[in-house]
Formats: C-alpha cells, structure tokens, sequence
C-alpha cells in the first residue's frame, strides 16, 4: 500500500519519530524504514503545509513522499498493553507514560507500588521502544556536586555509557556517573542559534557538554567547557573524537571559580550557566568573566510558589548591579517542568560592562 511519509536524516530520526508520536502523527501499523542515510516515517493521513513548515523548522532535511509499505506484524504499542494482565487493575494507571531515552539507554520513574514489577516494565519497555537496549529505574534524586542520581537496572543490557545524537552531533554519556537530560535539547539548539561567529563562550558548568559542542559545531567560536566532574570531562573529550566541529571546544577540569579568576577574566562574549539550584551562587563569577564590553549571560535557575519569577528577577540584576553591571534581562523562558508548581526558566541578560572586568 502507498502511504505519505516523512524522509529525514537518519541523525535526527529518533527526535522526529517521538515529535509525531507526540502529535499523533506517525503510523505505528507501517514499519519505519531506512534509504541509504535516511529514515523514512509512515504517517497516518497526509499533513498539512502550515504542520510540516513547523516540522521543518527543526531540519531542512525533511521531505514528504510517498512510498509501497506492507503491514507490520502487531506489536505492543504501550505499556498498559502489555502489563494489563500482570500488573493489579488498581495500580495499573499509575504505569508511566514517559521516560528518558538516551542514546540507546531508557531510565523510567516508578511509583513506590510499581517497583515489584520493575523487570516487566523494563522488558516492556524493551518490546515498545526497538532503538532501546538497556533499561534503568531512578533510585534517588539527583544530588552531589557532579549532579547524578543512583539507578538501578532493570532489562537489557548492563551498561551506562552510550551516545546520543542531538541535532546532528554525537554526545557521550556515561548515564551513571554524569548527568544529561535529553529535555533540554531544544534549549540546547535555542542558544546555539544564538551565538554568532567568533565569540568565545564560556559554559560554567558543562556536563557532557551538549551546549559547548552544539554550538562549536555550528559556528567558528571558542568554548571554555569547565565542569568539575572528571566522568563528564572525560565523555566530552571522547565526544570530541566522534564530532567535526566548525570550532574548538577546550574542555577544562576543575571548579569554575578558580578557573576564571585564573584564565578567564573579561574574556566571555556569552556565558551559559546551567546549574539552575545554584547558579546565583556563581552570578559574581560570570560578571567577572563577562568582556567589558558586554557580553550575554544564559542564567537557568528554578522557580516555585517559594521562589516566584519576579523575586528572582529583581534578585539577579541587583546583584549584578552590585558587581559594577549595567544589565538588563532580554529574554525570560520556561524551559521545562521540573515538578508540580516548579518549573526550570532561563533569563537571557544582556551586561553591558562590569567594573569588576580586568583581563589577565
């Protein structure tokens, strides 16, 4: 049977596929296919332009065609599926409905009443979900200066490392010892659109680095990827090896303070400070890194009922303003949920100059 489907690149496949299961847009009934270095995605009905211009925002690689696909055999689509006659009907809608995939690792929250039944979870998860291999469970919250969280195995294979492919750059990630969330990857591509050629960035607390590499591989710029975490330093140094970037990353272990006071001073066009419980703390430090002729501070944070936006806000520019600033917030977004009633925002602020600036 001919059906219309999406061919895009095969490096920005698995966003694609889950953006139209979101949308309800892919057909699970056909198989999705691969054409030499693309992917082709059945979906249900022909869409609209004004839907597939919005698609096409987030790759120009995507076209529509038609192609001859036969019925695939039927397979589980969903957990509840697959654990109705397993799990008790009265703790059956409490299975979850979205995970973390990364790379080809699934990491999944269970409620307390799910944890007897963690294995068939994760072997469903297996059946639902073919780009995935191995499957963990969160055991803990994140915590720690390096911010990981405790997993515990659940299907598939015994491994934590992987790669995970995010706008057409390859991340390694070790999802044990390391922290990355595959949910900021829009704000990942959001500030790479950002940066213009020849800044030189300075990313506080870089992780595996996915903010530095993206926009290194966009844009002739200098990262100064710091992180204190010799896990994420050492995934981003192999990370390196596997991407061509029109930049130059300089991954650099230690704590950002020492860092920039000894290397750094008045050398940022752009800082991005994605720590977001902690990163006020750090304010004082990316003033003192900003250029004396301005530079532009990606500052992410957390905001609750406790601590609103505005409060937030206010507290930002004075500090700034008490470290010789002259600033001015350009741009606030909700990056993500984080919790009920809590949420992770990002204010773009513009620093026009800091009296505190000396450049070593």
């Amino acid at each position: 049977m001919k059906k219309v489907c999406i061919r895009v690149e095969r490096s920005f496949g698995e966003q694609l596929r889950l953006l139209l299961l979101d949308l309800e847009l892919l057909d699970s009934d056909y198989p999705i296919t691969l054409e030499g270095q693309h992917l082709i995605l059945p979906l249900r009905f022909r869409i609209e332009d004004s839907v597939l211009s919005k698609l096409q925002h987030q790759t120009t690689s995507l076209t529509l065609v038609e192609k001859e696909l036969a019925l695939q055999k039927h397979r589980p689509t969903n957990l509840t599926e697959i654990l109705q006659d397993i799990v008790p009907a009265d703790v059956l809608p409490k299975i979850p409905h979205s995970l973390d995939i990364i790379g080809d690792i699934a990491i999944v929250e269970l409620d307390e009443e799910l944890t007897p039944f963690a294995q068939e979870i994760g072997k469903g998860l297996l059946l639902v979900h073919r780009n995935v291999a191995a499957v963990y469970s969160k055991a803990g919250i994140i915590s720690g200066p390096h911010r990981v969280r405790a997993l515990s195995h659940i299907a598939g294979e015994v491994r934590t490392k992987t790669v995970h492919v995010e706008y057409g750059i390859r991340i390694v990630v070790d999802v044990a010892d390391t922290y990355f969330s595959p949910r900021l990857s829009t704000e990942h591509n959001r500030v790479s659109e950002l940066v213009q050629s020849s800044e030189k960035i300075l990313d506080m607390f870089t992780g595996v680095g996915p903010f530095a590499l993206l926009a290194a591989k966009r844009q002739p710029v200098t990262v100064f990827a710091i992180d204190i975490n010799e896990h994420a330093i050492r995934c981003l140094n192999k990370s390196l090896e596997l991407n061509k970037l029109a930049g130059e990353v300089i991954p650099i272990l230690g704590d950002c303070r020492p860092v920039v006071q000894e290397k750094l001073c008045g050398k940022a066009d752009r800082i991005i400070m994605n720590l977001p419980h902690d990163s006020i703390m750090f304010l004082d430090t990316a003033a003192i890194a900003a250029k004396p002729t301005g530079a532009v501070i990606h500052f992410y944070t957390i905001t609750s009922e406790e601590n609103p936006l505005e409060k937030q806000r206010n507290e930002v520019l004075a500090l700034l303003s008490s470290y010789g600033a002259v600033s001015n917030i350009v741009n606030t977004r909700q990056v993500r949920q984080t919790a009920p009633y809590e949420s992770q925002v990002v204010f773009d602020i513009q620093v026009e100059g800091t009296e505190t600036t000396s450049v070593i």
